[in-house]
């Protein structure tokens, strides 16, 4: 993982990671397989110094908010529930290859109101996709243990329990979190970036000098996450120029 990126994401401490089955299999259909993801959730945390503050697990897909120190254990703890679950899916389905999409995407967490509206997002998972009616009805996340594993003890973001409960009626809320997470900033894009860098096994400079990968990587960064040229430059340490002339080269052949 290139230094010179890791370094500004000192301070950050929490994250919201999301993993999706490959070609959106649903891996975690079955309540056996979810038992068993919530398992490798849960017992991996201490060993890898990292905290699970909120999670849902869906049939095709999983959230968690993850409060950690090091993007060494952030990294650390996902490859380990990653692959642990991926031998044990592959193995009860008979089957070999990828499970995964991705690794896995990360977004950072910017303020309080950001935190708290995080939590109740990922919690009205079940409800958003009309799963269940209420966020009480699910099992498997992490809305009823929030309060009774004292976790907001933890971030200090919900006043009382009462609050707590209210705040996730609160179609407002969703909604915000929801059109902010398309947004992110230059930290979060970074993070995508040394993502991108780890998956393909090649570093900043050989990005530099392989016009596929880079047009891949800025294209994600450009057209979904609306990267300006100028930041795509401070984000890559490249000349905004040629990356606008790989775009505009590409999308024309």
């Amino acid at each position: 993982m290139p230094k010179f990126i890791r370094k500004n994401l000192e301070g950050v401490e929490y994250v919201h990671v999301t993993t999706h089955g490959i070609a959106q299999e649903y891996i975690y259909e079955k309540k056996n397989e979810k038992i068993q993801i919530r398992k490798l959730i849960l017992e991996n945390q201490e060993k890898f110094n990292i905290k699970v503050i909120a999670y849902c697990i869906m049939s095709n897909h999983l959230h968690l908010l993850i409060k950690f120190k090091t993007t060494k254990d952030l990294s650390n703890y996902m490859h380990k529930i990653n692959t642990s679950y991926a031998i044990y899916y592959n193995k009860r389905h008979n089957r070999q290859g990828y499970v995964y999409k991705d690794r896995f995407h990360s977004q950072i967490i910017k303020n309080e109101s950001h935190l708290r509206n995080a939590i109740i997002y990922i919690h009205n998972n079940p409800v958003k996709a009309q799963i269940c009616r209420t966020v009480d009805d699910y099992e498997f996340c992490s809305y009823l243990n929030f309060w009774k594993d004292k976790l907001y003890k933890e971030i200090n973001v919900f006043d009382s329990e009462k609050q707590y409960k209210e705040m996730h009626y609160r179609n407002d809320v969703q909604l915000e979190y929801f059109s902010d997470f398309e947004k992110i900033s230059n930290e979060e894009a970074k993070l995508i970036l040394i993502e991108f860098l780890d998956k393909e096994h090649i570093t900043i400079e050989q990005l530099k000098e392989n016009k596929e990968m880079l047009y891949k990587i800025c294209n994600i960064l450009k057209n979904k996450y609306k990267i300006s040229y100028r930041n795509l430059e401070n984000i890559t340490k490249i000349g905004r120029e040629k990356i606008r002339r790989i775009l505009i080269k590409s999308d024309k052949v």
